[in-house]
This record gives structure tokens, sequence and C-alpha cells, in this order.
């Protein structure tokens, strides 16, 4: 990632950073442009204007809001608040258990729409960030000391707090969309209480949803930038994305043959393996017992993952009514963007269908379907786990052959029976080499 504008969307960007931007008088900033695409610019006048490199963060140069300074932006800016968006500011506090409001937005009737502050109330620890006028609060926030990096991560349902990389249980709320007429920067534009003390030294927004992968890559841009790498969590605490490829990431999206709940180590279910074994993330989004359409549903829907290689493990539970499993197969590969890579993973029966039986003929038709539909994307791990119980192999089974089934040696014994359908930590780990394999020999 070389730069921030790499990543479409890119509306906000006050760099504390690059005078280029500011018109100075002296050290006092008067006018601060922003980079973004909606341009314009935040003002500062009189003795309300903070200083440019008489500090710095990192080895740059930065704005310095003495506890009496502040910015307000103009008009150009104010429709980053109208529909979902994220938004990055870097910046460190000189004071401790001492209320500051970093940045402050509100609309025409006064009502606050974003924002950021440290130690509400006085008390230590806590940052609150706003996406409408509720507060999405951590009070369990060290990092209210800085040095920080926060990012408001606002979605169509939820907006989430997050600092240094990380949101905590309880840090998100329902958002408040629409646009601002006030957006100031150290402090409310409504009064000049509890204005910033400490450093700003960049503030940037994206008019967008940023997946998961984007943000962690922004997070670390800003942190490797401003010397705050060993502050954060995350992909790139280590590597500097600057000089760094980014990975390809992986999604998995099924049923319980992904979600594996019953297997109660997690690192035994097979996107847990699978990420061990590649080196890169992948996120587990398995949900037992839902449809081919369900898990459709839900990759259609989703925000977080869009831009990973995505895995689909579903039609064991069949479709719902009305649906096909290759027709729902087909609608969540037609909704991925251009050139995403990906892999389908077959149907199961259980001893219960059988070779011959009904359920048997049903599922083995929907493989063959979706296996004729996508030739370079299916990976059938059903034959190739039964083809173990073939004389000669590990797990010899007559029975397993004849029924055309997952052999009992292969499938999850609960203490008391055998599961039908269901794959032990055995099983798991064996199709999720098979997984990788593929993966790796078709250069994921």
């Amino acid at each position: 990632m070389a730069a921030l504008t790499d990543i479409p969307g890119l509306v906000i960007d006050f760099d504390g950073s690059d005078s280029a931007t500011m018109v100075l008088a002296g050290s006092l900033v008067t006018e601060w442009a922003n980079k973004g695409s909606y341009g314009g610019k935040a003002v500062g006048a009189s003795t309300a204007r903070p200083n440019y490199n008489t500090r710095q963060m990192g080895t740059l140069p930065t704005l310095d809001f003495s506890g009496s300074n502040h910015m307000d932006m103009s008009a150009e800016v104010m429709n980053l608040t109208a529909a979902a968006y994220s938004l990055f500011e870097v910046w460190d506090n000189d004071l401790n258990g001492t209320a500051s409001i970093l940045t402050l937005g509100k609309n025409s009737g006064g009502t606050v729409r974003t924002g950021v502050q440290v130690d509400v109330s006085n008390v230590a620890g806590r940052i609150y960030q706003y996406s409408g006028a509720t507060a999405i609060s951590d009070p369990n926030a060290p990092e209210s000391v800085g040095p920080t990096i926060t990012q408001l991560r606002g979605t169509t349902s939820l907006a989430y707090n997050y600092i240094n990389g990380m949101t905590r249980s309880g840090a998100n709320g329902a958002p408040t969309y629409g646009a601002m007429a006030t957006w100031r920067i150290g402090g409310d534009p409504a009064n000049t209480g509890s204005r910033w003390n400490g450093l700003i030294s960049q503030i940037v927004g994206y008019n967008r949803v940023l997946t998961i992968d984007e943000c962690a890559l922004v997070l670390g841009f800003l942190a490797w930038k401003w010397g705050l790498q060993s502050y954060i969590a995350g992909e790139w605490a280590t590597k500097d994305p600057r000089t760094n490829p980014r990975l390809r990431n992986i999604v998995c999206f099924g049923d319980s043959f992904t979600e594996l709940a019953y297997l109660t180590n997690p690192a035994d279910r097979w996107p847990a393996i699978l990420q061990t074994t590649l080196g890169r993330k992948v996120s587990d989004q398995g949900i037992g017992g839902q449809t081919s359409t369900q898990v459709t549903d839900r990759s259609i829907a989703d925000v977080d993952y869009a831009d990973r290689a995505h895995i689909f493990f579903c039609g064991t539970n069949g479709p719902d009514a009305g649906h096909t499993v290759l027709g729902d197969i087909q609608a969540a590969v037609a909704d991925l963007p251009a050139g995403t890579k990906y892999l389908i993973l077959p149907s199961f029966n259980s001893d219960n269908e059988r070779a011959g039986s009904a359920g048997y003929i049903n599922k083995m038709a929907n493989n063959a379907a979706v296996a004729a539909a996508f030739p370079n994307n299916y990976l059938d791990i059903r034959s190739m786990l039964i083809a173990l119980s073939l004389p000669g192999q590990p797990y010899q089974d007559s029975a397993a052959i004849t029924n055309d089934v997952l052999s009992s040696q292969l499938r999850f014994f609960n203490g008391t029976s055998t599961d039908a359908l269901h794959p032990n930590a055995l099983c798991v780990s064996i199709y999720a080499q098979m997984i990788a394999d593929r993966l790796i020999a078709d250069g994921w």
C-alpha cells in the first residue's frame, strides 16, 4: 500500500506532517487543507490557532493544540456522515483524567453526528466515539493517554469504536447518519469548553464501509508513518504495509461443517488450521444448520470480508424452498468482486443417506451440478475422504466404500455414540490439509 488513495473512497485527509497543505504565520496554522477528494479546509483564527512543527510524533512534525486552540472545517467535508463511513484519527493526549474533545461534528440542529472524546466526565481511561448523538463508549481504554489511533467504522446497522486496531466487547452501537453543518478539530463547535490539549497528527475519512482488511491496512499505514506500530494490534503490527505486500486473506462461509462448534478446541477447526498452515488471516463464518440459501444470503450481505478470497462449504442441509443448491452457489459467486478467488466444497451425505437412497441421490445430483458449473473451483473432499477407506488406505472400511459414506473412524464420537454425519477432529485436520494443498497449487 503506497498511499492512502490506494483504497477507494478517500475523501478526508488532513495530514499534520505536510506543511504544503497549511497556511502558516510563523508556527501558527491559519489554514489546513484537506488532501482528500472532498477538498475544503480547516481554518483557525487569532489565538485559537494551533502550532505546527513545535513538536513531533515519531520523526514527523505535527500540530500541537494547547487547550485553547481549535480549527473549523469548511462546508466541503460535511457530507462524510450522510451515510456509512470510516474515520481514522491519529493523536496524543497531554492530559490524563481531564475530559477533552478531539473532534466533534454536528448537524444544523446542533445534534452530534461524529466525534471523539476522551476521559469523559474527567474519568481516565474512557474513549467515546460518536456516529450520531449516542456515544459508542469504551470505558476501559487505557489508550486515552495516547499516542493512539482511533477509528469509527460505521456500517448500515452498527458503528464500531476501534482503538489501535481493537474493538472491545460492547464498544459498538446503532449509528445515525446525516450531513453535518459544523465540524471542529480540537473542540466542540458550539463552545470553547473541553478543547484538546495535545497532538492531532492526521484525520483520514472514507465515504464507505471499509472491509476488515482495508481497515487494518489504513491503521498499519498510519501507525508506521507516525511511529506508532508498537501500539497497534493486528496483521500490520510487525510489518510495514508501505513496503510489504498484502496477503490474500480468506473467508469461509458455510454451515456446521465450517463452524464445527462441537469441536471445543477452536484450533481443531479447519479455518484455524488453514490460517496456521498458510500464514494468513482466515475467518470462520460457519453457522450450523443453515441451508445453502442462508449461507449465500450472508455472503452477499457481508461487508466485513468482501475483498477476501472465499471458500463456500454449504448444501448439506439443502436449500430453502424455491431454491437449488446450485442456484444459491451461483448467486454467491456472481456477487463476488471481479477477480476474487474462490473454492467450492461439496455437500456430505450421512450414514442414513447411503448409496441408492433418495437422500443420497439428491445430494450427489447437487454435487454433480455444482462440479459441472464450476469445474476449476470445486474440490470434492467428500470423495477424497471416503477413498481413504479403500483397501490399503489408512482408514480401511468396506462398509464406508459400499455405502459411499464417511467412515465411522472419521466421524465425531460424542462419548456415547458416533455421529451419522459430522467429521471428527482427525477428519477435519485431513481435509484442512486437502484444502490447503489445493489453494497452494492454485496459487492463492
